[in-house]
């Protein structure tokens, strides 16, 4: 118990030095963003590459976990850099571990570090699915818009472009980013295979491969784009239908793991102490590793089942 208290106070210490140094960056950074508002944009960029925060992303951008984790979040559309997101989940992990040590027991503030990364990964695949899901629902409109296009005797670069301008995101983005690459000189083939990296989908990969023999060996493409708008019109309707019925399940299961969790403070709320007096010893570790991996296994399981594919 002695050596508890000076690592409760470290971990504070920690979590009130990085709410400092965010504060110091967030003053230092307004205060020379009002600075240089009148120099160029080369300077602006300059500084802007030149804070700790920045090194820091750039840093974990080379690494082969950062560049994941970059991809990641450009999928799911999110204006975070990859440093903010690692520094936001290690002080949301420390905090949580101080907190649940202290209320709760020491175990349990290990399982609230591994469950603050678990919500954090969570929120970004989930928002990735969301962008994605939103990209295909946009693809029936796409497919008209390419198809009017070519029908007017464009080139594919050119309809993509127009089909760009004329959608709204994410559709209208993906399409931006691969129309300029285009103009910076990548083929089109490239830039089909860079935008199916962005956003797999079997209704995209149908999208493309069309795109792409047409841009080949030619064909009736306004045909087969038209064909194909009315098919991932009739897809879309059938995954809404699917998508409402499994959301009351997915949603069951989550309320589950937060009651759970919310028993735990319950039940050490009725009775102060039962948590660290029952993590004391190896018989109440062990009915509480077994709960939590019946938890899992279950949350795992519905997970699994709940997820479809077309």
């Amino acid at each position: 118990m002695n050596w508890q208290i000076p690592a409760i106070l470290g971990g504070l210490a920690l979590v009130l030095i990085l709410a400092l140094w965010a504060l110091w960056e967030f003053v230092a950074s307004a205060e020379q963003r009002r600075l240089i508002a009148a120099r160029s944009a080369l300077d602006q960029a300059e500084y802007a590459a030149s804070t700790p925060m920045a090194r820091f992303d750039a840093w974990l951008r080379r690494t082969q976990w950062g560049a994941r984790l970059a991809r990641r979040m450009a999928r799911s559309g999110t204006d975070m850099r990859p440093a903010t997101f690692v520094v936001a989940l290690a002080s949301g992990a420390l905090l949580a571990v101080l907190i649940v040590w202290q209320v709760l027991a020491p175990f349990f503030g290990l399982l609230a570090a591994a469950g603050v990364a678990f919500l954090f990964f969570s929120y970004l695949r989930r928002a990735e699915s969301k962008r994605r899901e939103e990209f295909t629902n946009q693809l029936p409109d796409l497919a008209r818009v390419l198809g009017n296009a070519t029908s007017a005797g464009l080139a594919l670069p050119t309809a993509v472009a127009i089909a760009a301008d004329e959608l709204d995101g994410p559709a209208g983005e993906e399409l931006g980013r691969m129309a300029e690459s285009m103009k910076l000189g990548a083929s089109f083939e490239e830039a089909i295979a860079d935008l199916r990296q962005r956003m797999p989908s079997r209704e995209l990969g149908v999208l493309l491969s069309t795109l792409l023999v047409s841009s080949r060996s030619g064909g009736s493409l306004v045909t087969a784009l038209r064909n194909i708008s009315s098919t991932l019109e009739s897809r879309k309707e059938t995954r809404r239908e699917v998508s409402t019925i499994l959301s009351e399940t997915t949603s069951t299961v989550w309320a589950l793991g937060f009651m759970s969790v919310g028993a735990l403070f319950l039940i050490n709320g009725i009775e102060p102490g039962i948590m660290r007096t029952m993590t004391s010893s190896a018989s109440g570790v062990a009915v509480l590793l077994v709960v939590a991996a019946l938890y899992t296994t279950g949350f795992v399981l519905v997970a699994r089942i709940t997820r479809f594919k077309m």
